[in-house]
């Protein structure tokens, strides 16, 4: 039977936990969606644009806006994909990696230091039980 406090619960602590990413990132100076493409180009190396759209789930002109603005900023360099030279990878300059590694080392530093609290086998745990919801969810999308 449905029960509407489960999707409550499970959706505000999902919720809370995004809420608490975009606050770390006020706090420092910068928007979300540049946090997240600072921290996936930092801890995932060079990106496509597509890439960091599908791993970390901001829309395509989200994506675009940011890459313009650190491009302006000198903070990185579009450069040709090997696998299909229509896309772009997206790479740090040497400043982009000074001024990513200032703000997202410590964000990474405080994660290990959380990770270490909870323990790795709980967060495994965590992450399956995201990933699955994730998948089945994609499904039913597909199925509407």
């Amino acid at each position: 039977m449905y029960d509407p406090s489960v999707n409550r619960d499970f959706y505000a602590v999902w919720a809370k936990g995004a809420a608490l990413y975009v606050q770390w990132a006020s706090k420092h100076g910068i928007g979300y969606p540049e946090l997240i493409v600072l921290y996936s180009l930092t801890t995932m190396g060079n990106l496509t644009q597509k890439e960091i759209r599908e791993d970390f789930g901001l829309l395509k002109q989200t994506v675009n806006t940011v890459i313009a603005s650190l491009k302006k900023r000198e903070l990185i360099v579009l450069e040709p994909c090997k696998e299909d030279k229509r896309e772009k990878l997206v790479v740090l300059t040497q400043r982009g990696h000074r001024y990513a590694r200032e703000l997202i080392e410590p964000l990474l530093e405080a994660e290990d230091r959380i990770y270490k609290k909870i323990g790795y086998d709980r967060l495994d745990v965590a992450q399956e039980t995201m990933e699955l919801f994730n998948l089945l969810f994609a499904r039913e999308l597909e199925g509407e």
